[in-house]
């Protein structure tokens, strides 16, 4: 399991100062990020080097409790290989201050090729950083 601390801002927020909830989702964006820089590799290049895409191909999420604009929070990604080209990546979102459970869910992605656009197995070294981060517990605290 991989977790990040995130800090949410104003304008993640509506008018009533609580976080939208599709921002959510760019929160489980921005930790799947930090972990492919944790294993040392950008996940851009990574697919630049692969010639792949890994597109969205499901979402989903129920929430708990609000996130208030400018507030801090956990976030939890937990890898699950479903196939040979598909991950999911099961979050929680969690309260910097009691860390209680504001939000859980999964995103699953699938591999294919930029050039065919079709499906194709995870490359070796994706799979790997994956498989090593499903592995172990990693604490990122973004002001590190």
């Amino acid at each position: 399991m991989y977790e990040v601390r995130i800090q949410t801002y104003w304008d993640d927020a509506d008018p009533a100062g609580r976080v939208y909830f599709a921002n959510f989702f760019r929160f489980v964006e921005y930790a799947e990020t930090e972990l492919f820089r944790s294993s040392g590799k950008e996940r851009m290049q990574l697919y630049d080097e692969c010639d792949i895409w890994m597109p969205r191909v499901e979402a989903f999420a129920e929430f708990s409790q609000p996130i208030l604009a400018e507030e801090a929070i956990w976030v939890r990604l937990r890898v699950v290989f479903q196939r040979e080209k598909t991950v999911r990546m099961e979050f929680e979102i969690l309260s910097v201050d009691d860390r209680s459970i504001l939000a859980e869910g999964y995103c699953t992605a699938v591999c294919i090729d930029r050039k065919t656009g079709r499906s194709r197995p995870l490359p070796a070294e994706m799979r790997d950083i994956f498989a090593r981060a499903a592995a172990k517990v990693e604490v990122l605290d973004e002001g590190d």
